[in-house]
């Protein structure tokens, strides 16, 4: 079958791109969704139970994609460790130390927190699989540094008393180095197994963790629209985010899913009548700054002279 080769300003690649940015503020929304949601939902369920309907509900969300795309299901026996591992701390661990978090702090801070990510992914990735960090990464590291200060401060008067967040912000810092940790078994899987096979199995791991917590906890309850949505939100966050990694660059796509904190601080002002202070505000554009720095592509060079020049001289040595 012929296939149209693709260049830079051909209208099909340009579509593409767009169609990629459109799926990484897609995913932001849905990020941004999940932590106001959440939050409501706790007025009537408990943190186990909004985390249970999440992981439900994103299962079916997850198999009916890949179902719909005709997408192969089956996992090597090399895979199933590296799966279960990010299947019950990225999935069971993680959101359970988020939700229960969320009870304790605001939504924006809460989604600000998550999105401290990327730098941790780096450090982790720079530990266990060697991968070589850079004089940039160290910037971003400190301007993402002070975000959080600026964050979990809120406000000029609990920065003078060195106030600096408080329990949910924490538990929800931990969730956050969970999800970073499991990216490392994730870059392992990723190689070898299609990413939303990875999402749907990671998700239906978990459900068979709380199914029968639920029920020895006697909080096995499924009843409300919001718990459905809820779990169609996170799933359809998945599904959107690997939708965007297929047109562009994954640091295109981290990018724009920095939507999600804009998003969070406007739905939570309307839906939970929680205020962004200034100092937050600030710390949110240095948290964008560094992770922009930290994902910005490193450019590629040009030879010099002398480098072209050797590389030719080598080349006569070994033709003669």
């Amino acid at each position: 079958m012929f296939r149209r080769r693709l260049k830079d300003g051909d209208p099909y690649m340009v579509n593409q791109k767009v169609l990629g940015v459109f799926f990484g503020v897609a995913a932001g929304g849905m990020w941004a969704f999940e932590a106001v949601l959440g939050k409501m939902l706790f007025s009537s369920l408990t943190f186990v139970q909004v985390t249970a309907s999440e992981v439900f509900y994103a299962t079916l969300t997850a198999f009916a994609y890949l179902i719909v795309k005709g997408e192969r299901l089956k996992l090597n026996r090399r895979n199933i460790g590296n799966s279960l591992f990010v299947g019950l701390l990225g999935t069971v661990f993680a959101p359970l130390l988020y939700f229960f978090g969320l009870t304790q702090t605001f939504a924006v801070n809460a989604t600000l927190i998550a999105h401290l990510q990327p730098l941790f992914v780096a450090i982790f990735g720079s530990f266990f699989l060697k991968e070589k960090l850079h004089r940039r990464d160290l910037a971003a590291g400190v301007l993402i540094g002070l975000a959080v200060i600026l964050i979990t401060g809120r406000t000029a008067e609990n920065l003078n008393q060195l106030k600096l967040g408080n329990l949910g912000d924490a538990v929800v810092f931990l969730a956050m180095l969970g999800w970073a940790i499991v990216a490392v078994p994730g870059k392992q899987l990723a190689g070898e197994v299609n990413s939303v096979v990875i999402v749907g199995y990671r998700f239906l791991i978990a459900s068979a963790v709380f199914l029968p917590m639920l029920f020895f906890l006697r909080q096995f309850a499924l009843s409300s629209f919001y718990q459905m949505l809820l779990g169609v939100i996170v799933g359809l966050g998945y599904i959107f985010y690997y939708e965007g990694l297929k047109r562009v660059k994954a640091s295109q796509v981290a990018l724009t899913e920095l939507s999600a904190p804009f998003f969070a601080a406007i739905l939570a002002w309307n839906l939970l009548g929680e205020t962004t202070t200034p100092l937050q505000a600030i710390g949110a554009l240095l948290l964008m700054s560094g992770l922009y720095v930290l994902t910005r592509e490193k450019p590629v060079s040009e030879p010099s002279k002398q480098e072209i020049n050797q590389e030719k001289e080598s080349e006569r040595r070994q033709k003669c």
